[in-house]
């Protein structure tokens, strides 16, 4: 009979073993998976951050070329006897420099606008160049 009852005590402690440690291993998978989607997450913000910085990088790249670029033409025309540079406005969007203001002749127009073409870094010009009368 001793012998039964310490059978049946060591089966049950046995058994409260294995489902103590059944218990304990579906904890530890259930941590693990969450570690996992979190790791997932930061990865994704990470990755989420760097686009981020990447693109912010570029629109200050693009914004500084564009900046020369309008420094350059406002420097070219100083350079320039006979053009009052003062009267022309210069801005640049994308490499795109739009030219704004007043000349004396159509020969002063064409002059700036060669000027503009010629400077590296310049897509495109828009005039809006007006003769004085």
């Amino acid at each position: 009979m001793k012998n039964i009852k310490f059978t049946h005590s060591l089966m049950a402690v046995v058994l409260g073993s294995v489902l103590a440690s059944s218990s304990v291993l579906a904890a530890d998978l259930s941590v693990g998976k969450t570690l996992e989607n979190t790791g997932q997450q930061i990865d994704k913000s990470i990755d989420s951050a760097g686009k981020k910085i990447d693109n912010s990088l570029q629109k200050a790249d693009a914004y500084l070329d564009d900046s020369a670029i309008t420094a350059k033409v406002k420097e070219k025309l100083l350079e320039h006897k006979g053009i009052n540079s003062h009267d022309i406005s210069v801005k640049t969007e994308k490499g795109v420099v739009h030219l704004a203001g007043f000349v004396k002749n159509k020969h002063q127009a064409a002059k700036i606008a060669k000027i503009v073409h010629e400077i590296k870094g310049v897509k495109a010009v828009k005039s809006t160049i007006e003769i004085k009368k």
